[in-house]
């Protein structure tokens, strides 16, 4: 699916279903990306603007695709494991 302008947002509220399209903050401000929302369809996303939360980017007439900012998880560091000395 293509997107080459930004429909509006969800802001103002939608009547229809809201699918996320995850997207990293370093992504909000690129031109050309693509990107797999979360039912899996693939959209093509060419703007030329700063993308924010709750952008509506594609429409159909069940769903709505809008942007949502995902952070990663960080994973938990490992402990470092104590060291003896053994002199036996």
């Amino acid at each position: 699916m293509l997107c080459n302008r930004i429909l509006g947002t969800t802001h103002h509220g939608t009547y229809k279903k809201v699918v996320d399209v995850p997207l990293l903050r370093e992504e909000l401000s690129a031109r050309s990306i693509r990107c797999i929302a979360r039912d899996g369809v693939e959209i093509e996303i060419d703007v030329y603007e700063d993308l924010q939360e709750g952008d509506i980017l594609a429409e159909t007439d069940f769903n709505v695709y809008a942007v949502k900012i995902y952070v990663p998880k960080k994973k938990p560091a490992e402990e470092p494991k104590p060291k003896f000395k053994s002199y036996l």
